[in-house]
């Protein structure tokens, strides 16, 4: 990506709606900025490559219990309900993939 000294430019342009919903999705999806998402398809295909596919976030406990990924599915400010253990797990699990402050 580029550095914050790196020249930009701003962008207007018409685009089919249904490319921009997939491409908003899609970068949801991967949970890259959308700006992010565009340039490095831009650059894959510029470079005649394909796309670099981002990092992947380490497992949480939403994806290892079913029941929580169930749940984690469901659309943004759905209700979710936890058992006492499973509200721990995730309090834990968040816990112990905090970034630590120096």
């Amino acid at each position: 990506m580029p550095s914050e000294k790196t020249p930009t430019r701003q962008l207007f342009a018409k685009i089919r709606e249904d490319v921009y919903l997939d491409a908003k999705a899609k970068s949801a999806e991967l949970r890259v900025p959308l700006r992010e998402f565009l340039e490095n398809a831009l650059i894959s295909a510029l470079r005649d490559e394909p796309a670099p596919a981002p990092p992947r976030p380490p497992r949480s406990i939403w994806e290892d219990d079913e029941y929580l990924s169930m749940q984690s599915r469901q659309p943004f400010g759905s209700p979710v309900e936890l058992t006492q253990e499973e509200a721990t797990a995730i309090l834990q699990d968040a816990i112990k993939s905090a970034p630590s402050e120096p």
